[in-house]
């Protein structure tokens, strides 16, 4: 199974040992983005993953281009152009102090003023039986929104499964109305297959109405859920539920047309939670390849989303195996 992903690469500076970048000297630096991600855990399940993206011509751009063949993804569809990688830090939070993301000028990045005639669409399309759209590309430049439509366009017409992932940001819009944005979404929907998101994104973004009735309760996400597939023709909508009552813990559930499926919840120890919700979406993707019921594929997401808060940095790196004896309850502490 061969799986395509299209969006920003990031260069990603974390201070150590959970300092604010005023109290450190150096960071640790990585590579990462919401395709890489996604790729680098499904790579890790043993699927056939490239990036199809724009990254600088100079030293950094060949070392995050190294960086994703490190983690088992191709670089076969990345182009180089222009000298400016988007980067962000991140001061890891403690305690009762949330983390915090920076984010530099990443609309002058290479992939920033990428525009459509930039890339093979035809022949990355050709060469992919599942692509991953992040929904970033839709909010940076015109370029790379034009790109993204084109790309789910070709995909579906050839049938392609399009999986697409909301990831709003609030600090691209703030010159787009509402109505704008709701447009973009709008135009890229009808394409897809899968749609990762939450239900703010179906009642924010998209004006999804709820039942008074229904407000507060999972019937809600249900509800509304099963509205916005029915819509958009969608095969699934999936997501993830976190809980702060007591003890930090995560659920994710995933809608299809006739069902609505929930995992159970599950305890946090969060040891950085930057990617988190890309590990339960390769979990997703990983349940349609393999034509796994609802709960089977919802419990096995959540429990690589919760396994990727174990570790340091944006990209999971879990391996199938290890998802899969987590979930059969084997969590003793040493491994032999």
């Amino acid at each position: 199974m061969k799986i395509l992903a299209f969006g920003e690469v990031m260069m990603r500076l974390t201070p150590p040992q959970y300092k604010l970048i005023q109290q450190t000297d150096n960071v640790d630096l990585s590579f990462t983005g919401t395709g890489v991600n996604i790729l680098s855990s499904l790579a890790h399940f043993g699927y056939d993953t490239s990036m199809l993206t724009i990254l600088p011509d100079n030293q950094v751009g060949r070392a995050a281009a190294g960086a994703i063949r490190s983690l088992g993804i191709k670089d076969e569809f990345v182009r180089y152009q222009g000298d400016h990688m988007g980067l962000y830090f991140l001061e890891m939070g403690f305690g009762n102090r949330p983390s915090e993301v920076t984010y530099l000028n990443r609309l002058a990045s290479s992939f920033g003023e990428s525009t459509i005639v930039d890339y093979d669409l035809a022949t990355a399309v050709a060469n992919s039986e599942v692509i991953h759209i992040c929904g970033i590309a839709l909010m940076l430049s015109e370029g790379t929104r034009q790109a993204a439509f084109k790309l789910a366009e070709l995909a579906h017409q050839t049938g392609k499964k399009v999986c697409f992932d909301f990831n709003y940001r609030p600090s691209l819009n703030k010159h787009n109305s509402h109505e704008w944005v709701k447009q973009q979404f709008d135009a890229i929907l009808p394409y897809c297959d899968i749609v990762i998101g939450g239900i703010r994104d179906l009642t924010e973004l998209m004006d999804f109405k709820i039942p008074t009735e229904l407000e507060g309760s999972i019937e809600q996400l249900a509800y509304v859920s099963q509205m916005f597939v029915k819509q958009y023709q969608l095969t699934y909508f999936a997501g993830t539920i976190r809980q702060k009552e007591t003890t930090p813990s995560i659920r994710g559930f995933v809608t299809s047309n006739q069902e609505f499926a929930l995992s159970q919840p599950m305890e946090l120890q969060i040891y950085d939670r930057i990617g988190t919700g890309d590990a339960y979406a390769a979990g997703i993707i990983t349940g349609m390849i393999e034509k796994w019921d609802n709960q089977k594929m919802v419990q096995f997401a959540i429990n690589n989303a919760v396994l990727a808060h174990t570790t340091f940095g944006d990209s999971p790196l879990m391996r199938r195996e290890q998802v899969e004896a987590f979930s059969q309850g084997n969590r003793g502490d040493v491994i032999r």
